[in-house]
């Protein structure tokens, strides 16, 4: 299983940077692709392997986090938006001497098979040996995951989760929180862990609470879900002075905790809405303003939300809690007019255990080719956008 895993790692890791490197040779984007063709001759190796597999990643939040690498956060450029985890640990391969675009894809590339290996012994845990692979498949098969081998945090944040869980099914309840901890120094969804966790300790504890209180002890694990994003919250307040609570209303409060002011000159108009009414204006949108970003965003949803669906009955309550939780605060992140629903493919993407729930009710001979290829046709299309900077992801 260790060799398919990397096999499959390894095609995707290639598949994703020759198709976006053959994509920007169509519409080059960044100043060296329009001044360097894809397939010049006579060109120095170390231009020429920039110009094909580093300068194509150079896209929508990768640029970000070249800033923070190259010139540090600041609050007035919007780099504080983004948690320092993904960036912190590039940095040291940056320091080193690598390219700090290579060192993003390398810190995303390798977060991403380790997530992958614990993703398949988590797997273990509840699906029979001959549903794991598929189960994998469904997962970096899945529209969004390109991102996994992008220059953005998700695949370090799902190492993070998914180790989270994994030692919480362990009873390694410390180990768990602190991988929650760190999960939430990559993104904001890091804190959602804390429902999970708890659940699982509860249901360890017999769902009794004389039992619950015997093993307070685990129970203070969970204190580390949020010391990862209070240290982080310290350093906005303190070193950036960028931290503003808005307590003027729920939604304010949370936006105001979850997002930096600054990060307006990343998207110019963001909120957390109910989800309800962030959902009405994109739908709203879609009816009377559609565009291609919107169209993708919501076909890519709802192939999320249909697996979700598939795989609900079968779901650990834990995971459903982690999935719920994702879905909700995904669908309430309000973008503004023009894109209201920007990066919702991406963001649903991290409720991973959907994946592996509905592995069994999908890994069968009528269904298996069809999710294969609506699956495929959709995580190649949303890369092909990407590329050529026609979505945001």
């Amino acid at each position: 299983m260790n060799t398919l895993l990397f096999i499959i790692w390894l095609f995707f890791r290639l598949l994703s940077s020759s198709f976006v490197a053959l994509i920007s040779s169509i519409l080059p984007i960044t100043d060296l692709e329009k001044s360097t063709p894809l397939f010049a001759s006579g060109l120095p190796l170390d231009v020429w392997l920039e110009r094909v597999f580093l300068s194509p990643w150079q896209r929508w939040d990768a640029i970000w986090y070249l800033r923070i690498i190259e010139k540090g956060y600041s609050s007035s450029n919007g780099t504080a938006q983004f948690h320092p985890l993904y960036p912190g640990l590039a940095s040291i391969f940056a320091w080193l001497g690598l390219h700090p675009l290579l060192s993003l894809l390398l810190i995303s590339s390798l977060a991403c098979l380790g997530f992958l290996w614990i993703y398949t012994r988590l797997a273990s845990l509840d699906l029979p040996s001959e549903h794991i692979r598929f189960s994998i498949l469904l997962m970096v098969l899945a529209p969004a995951a390109f991102v996994l081998f992008a220059p953005y945090s998700e695949a370090l944040f799902l190492l993070c989760a998914v180790l989270s869980f994994y030692l919480a099914r362990q009873k390694k309840w410390w180990l768990a929180a602190l991988m929650a901890a760190f999960a939430a120094l990559t993104r904001q969804q890091g804190l959602i862990l804390f429902l999970p966790l708890a659940w699982e300790l509860w249901e360890d504890s017999g769902c009794s609470w004389q039992a619950a209180l015997s093993s307070w002890r685990n129970w203070l694990s969970l204190f580390f879900v949020p010391f990862g994003y209070v240290l982080w919250l310290g350093f906005r307040l303190i070193i950036l002075n960028d931290l503003f609570l808005d307590i003027s209303s729920m939604n304010s409060a949370i936006y105001s905790l979850l997002i930096s002011d600054s990060a307006s000159e990343v998207v110019p108009i963001q909120r957390f809405l109910w989800p309800w009414h962030a959902l009405w204006l994109g739908i709203k949108k879609l009816f009377t303003e559609p565009d291609p970003d919107i169209w993708v965003n919501f076909i890519a949803a709802g192939m999320f939300l249909l697996i979700l669906c598939l795989g609900w009955k079968s779901m650990r309550v834990s995971y459903r809690l982690y999935a719920l939780a994702i879905t909700v605060l995904s669908f309430s992140y309000y973008t503004g007019p023009l894109h209201p629903y920007m990066g919702l493919p991406r963001h649903l993407l991290l409720a991973f255990p959907v994946f592996i729930a509905a592995t069994p009710r999908i890994d069968r001979p009528i269904f298996r080719p069809i999710f294969l290829f609506m699956l495929g046709f959709g995580y190649i299309s949303l890369l092909f956008f990407y590329s050529l900077e026609a979505w945001v992801p």
